[in-house]
């Protein structure tokens, strides 16, 4: 699955086609329905080995080093039961002049099927990537600082970098795959659900627009369909409003003009009756 999922980032192969992207084994951990292996992308193993289709240079200089830490995926995710692949999970990063953009890029291996999900665990470095550039010690300066908010940076070659916590991610990617093999059953009850969307929609948990109000990337590509950040939020809350008890797109289609208190573009209405219709990540 990790080498399906590599073959469309990296274009490098060994003899056999497969690409090369070195990695360490983090854990493996045991949940109810899944158990989940977390591995890292080093950066000892691939930015100065020509046989890595990652390579940098043979001397590599701490602009390198940073920009291979940033600009490359740190962790990947594989969801199994025993033998059985259910999902692979990779953190995409993307900087934009310094603007750094999270995407988790889900991945079904017997479907072949994927869709690109935002994270909302954010940092401009990962942590593990952190901890390795002090290990090297290719920056003696290099160290990293306590936030007053609990947060982390890393100073590194005279610039502070925010930490992405492993712990917050890797927990959010706990709570991705729980949804994916309850098959995105709701496990919160829920007396009145016509209720709990109308006051969770705006500003709440059910609020879309506000979970992707970071993203810098103006689309979101799923099924074949690329949508606008609004549109996107639209068809997420039609996903979701479905597990909570709505019966018909059609219904999910009045209770969002009713909360709203308009009506519902073209484009807005078929991303909603996308999402509503859609079926669970990423089956």
């Amino acid at each position: 699955m990790t080498i399906f999922t590599l073959t469309n980032l990296f274009g490098q192969t060994d003899k056999n086609g497969n690409p090369i992207f070195n990695s360490d084994l983090i854990s493996e951990d045991k949940f109810d329905n899944f158990e989940l292996t977390s591995s890292y992308y080093n950066i000892k193993e691939n930015i100065s080995n020509k046989k890595s289709s990652v390579y940098v240079s043979d001397n590599p200089t701490l602009d390198d080093y940073i920009k291979f830490s940033r600009d490359l995926p740190a962790t990947f995710f594989i969801a199994h039961k025993g033998q059985t692949v259910i999902c692979m999970i990779m953190l995409l990063q993307k900087n934009d002049n310094g603007k750094t953009t999270l995407t988790y890029n889900i991945v079904n291996p017997n479907t072949k099927k994927s869709i690109q999900i935002p994270c909302n665990v954010w940092g401009e470095i990962n942590e593990k990537r952190a901890d390795e550039l002090l290990k090297l010690k290719v920056d003696t300066s290099s160290v990293v600082i306590d936030l007053p908010n609990n947060g982390k940076e890393l100073l590194f070659n005279g610039i502070a970098y925010r930490i992405q916590s492993f712990d917050k991610l890797k927990a959010e990617i706990i709570e991705i795959v729980n949804q994916i093999t309850s098959g995105g059953k709701q496990t919160e009850e829920i007396k009145d659900p016509e209720e709990y969307i109308k006051k969770e929609t705006i500003g709440g948990k059910l609020d879309f627009n506000k979970a992707l109000e970071k993203e810098s990337t103006p689309f979101f590509l799923y099924d074949g369909i690329a949508y606008s950040k609004k549109d996107f939020a639209i068809y997420l809350w039609g996903k979701k409003v479905k597990t909570l008890g709505i019966s018909s797109a059609k219904k999910a289609s009045k209770l969002w003009e009713k909360i709203y208190n308009r009506e519902l573009t073209s484009p807005e209405k078929k991303a909603l009756e996308k999402g509503f219709n859609s079926k669970d990540l990423p089956k």
